[in-house]
C-alpha cells in the first residue's frame, strides 16, 4: 500500500515536471537569460565545445528554468533573469580567447629607457687656440741724468792767483759729473794757468813726455817750488773718467808744470779755495 502511494507520488511529480511550461513564460526566461547589455554589439563566435564547468552551470540553469515553470513566479522569474545575465557574461569570458601578452621589442625598450650616453647629448671638446706669446716691447734705456755743471766752466785758457808759495802735495779723486785734480800749497796759491790741449803730450826741453789718455790739461804754476817742501806723488794713474793720469813734468827755476792726460776733450773749471790754500781743477765727465 505504501509502495503503490510512493510510486503515484512519482510519478504525478515527474509529470508537472515534464508538463510544456507557458509560451509566455518560455519568452521571459529566454530574454532573460539571453539579452545582451545595451550599448553592446553582439559578438558572433563559432560555439565551441562547453567545458566541464560551463555543461554543470547550463545543467543547473535549466532546471532553475524548469522550477520557474513549475512556480510561475515573479520572483522566480526575476532570480532566472539574474542568474541568466551573470552565466552570460560567465560565458563570454570563457570564449573570448585571451589577449597575449605583448612583449616590448629592443627597440621600444631603449626608446623608453635611454642610457645615460642617450639622455646627455655628446659636447664636441673644443680645440685649444694656441695663444700668440706677445713680443715684449723693447725697453728704453733710462734717461741720463743731466751734468751738474758749475759756474765757471770753460774750454778755453784759465789763470788766477797772485805771489809766491811751496807747494807741498797733490792728489785726485772722482766726484758726480767731474774729476778733480788738487795741488796744496804751505802759503798763498801762486800765479797759476791752466791750458786744454788736443793730445796727451807735452814738451820738455829734454824732449815730449806723452801721459794716458787721448788729450791733455797743462798746469803751470809761477814762482813757486816744491824743492825740499813737496811730500805728495809724482805721477798719478787712477783710471777715472776723465783723469787717466797726472805726472810732476818739471820743477827748475821758480817754475812748477804738471801735465794731466784725460779721456777725451773737456771743459773744466780752474779755482781756487783756502784753509789750507789749494788749487782745484776739475774736468768734466
Amino acid at each position: 500500500m505504501i509502495e503503490r502511494r510512493l510510486d503515484e507520488q512519482i510519478r504525478q511529480a515527474f509529470m508537472a515536471l515534464t508538463r510544456p511550461p507557458r509560451p509566455q513564460l518560455t519568452e521571459r526566461i529566454r530574454d532573460s537569460l539571453w539579452r545582451q547589455p545595451a550599448g553592446r554589439s553582439p559578438v558572433t563566435l563559432p560555439a565551441p565545445a562547453l567545458p566541464p564547468p560551463l555543461a554543470v552551470l547550463v545543467a543547473g540553469l535549466v532546471v532553475l528554468a524548469l522550477v520557474a515553470a513549475l512556480l510561475e513566479g515573479p520572483a522566480a522569474v526575476h532570480a532566472a533573469s539574474a542568474l541568466g545575465r551573470g552565466v552570460n557574461a560567465a560565458v563570454a569570458r570563457v570564449l573570448t580567447p585571451p589577449r597575449a601578452a605583448t612583449t616590448p621589442s629592443r627597440e621600444q625598450t631603449a626608446a623608453a629607457h635611454p642610457s645615460p650616453a642617450q639622455r646627455a647629448p655628446a659636447t664636441a671638446t673644443p680645440t685649444p687656440v694656441p695663444t700668440a706669446t706677445p713680443t715684449p716691447a723693447p725697453t728704453a734705456p733710462p734717461p741720463t741724468a743731466p751734468v751738474a755743471t758749475l759756474p765757471g766752466y770753460s774750454c778755453a785758457a784759465q789763470s788766477g792767483g797772485d805771489g809766491q808759495s811751496t807747494m807741498s802735495t797733490a792728489r785726485v779723486g772722482a766726484q758726480s759729473g767731474y774729476d778733480r785734480f788738487v795741488i796744496q800749497f804751505a802759503g798763498p796759491v801762486p800765479q797759476y794757468e791752466v791750458t786744454l790741449q788736443d793730445s796727451a803730450s807735452f814738451a820738455q826741453s829734454s824732449g815730449p813726455v806723452t801721459l794716458k789718455g787721448a788729450a791733455g790739461l797743462a798746469v803751470v804754476l809761477h814762482n813757486a817750488s816744491g824743492a825740499g817742501a813737496y811730500t805728495g806723488p809724482s805721477d798719478v794713474t787712477p783710471g777715472f773718467p776723465e783723469i787717466q793720469e797726472a805726472r810732476l813734468l818739471s820743477d827748475s827755476q821758480g817754475v812748477v808744470q804738471w801735465g794731466v792726460g784725460i779721456a777725451h776733450p773737456a771743459c773744466f773749471h780752474a779755482w781756487v779755495l783756502s784753509g789750507p790754500s789749494r788749487l782745484v781743477v776739475d774736468i768734466a765727465t
